[in-house]
């Protein structure tokens, strides 16, 4: 069993210096909190908006739907389905806060689709396909950002709370221990001290 080290100033001065960048950590770790919650409600509300607004896209693209089928019935499905869609792309500007990198402004390029030209509402249906696909797009990038930000926020809380409730009590504990230890050690010594000076006297007598 190894036997246990009598406690000095300088492990005091450990114990302390490691309690202090804990603290200091946590604060820190708090303020990342705050600084992602504020971004946090931020994009909450922009998801919000981009999905209403695909939402309604997407009720424009069938209202034109229907209003082709209606127009010219089976048919109007056919060209549809013969038509030649065309590509798309899209490009993501990443944004950062706190560490943490996440799709911001998203710009996405649909060629139009050729074929779509037997009736009116045939062609609007195209265009409202390719607006709702757009919309789509911009949503899908918003839930992708929230969803980044929410996992960082998590394990920023939890590394905090590890610190705060853990590792913070724990030096304090040890701290306060070393404390009595040295009260306890410095008491012993001065007995002793008090000690040998009365025997030096009796001696001297």
């Amino acid at each position: 069993m190894t036997a246990r080290r009598a406690p000095n100033r300088a492990q005091r001065l450990i114990v302390q210096a490691r309690l202090d960048r804990a603290v200091e950590g946590a604060d820190l770790l708090r303020t990342k909190e705050d600084v992602l919650g504020r971004e946090r409600q931020r994009l909450l509300g922009h998801a919000t908006r981009t999905e209403q607004e695909w939402t309604e896209h997407c009720v424009r693209c069938t209202e034109w739907l229907q209003r082709a089928l209606l127009l010219g019935g089976g048919s109007e499905l056919d060209g549809l389905v013969a038509a030649r869609l065309g590509g798309a792309s899209v490009t993501i500007e990443w944004q950062h806060a706190m560490g943490v990198s996440y799709p911001g402004d998203v710009a996405s390029a649909v060629t139009p689709a050729t074929g779509l030209n037997a009736t009116a509402a045939l062609a609007a249906a195209g265009e409202a396909m390719q607006e709702a696909l757009a919309a789509g797009v911009v949503h899908a990038a918003a839930r992708a950002a929230l969803s980044r930000l929410d996992d960082e926020l998590r394990a920023t809380r939890r590394r905090r709370r590890a610190i705060e409730q853990r590792l913070v009590p724990r030096l304090e504990r040890e701290l306060r221990q070393l404390d009595l230890d040295l009260d306890e050690r410095e008491r012993e010594e001065a007995a002793r001290r008090r000690l040998a000076v009365r025997s030096g006297q009796r001696m001297s007598r």
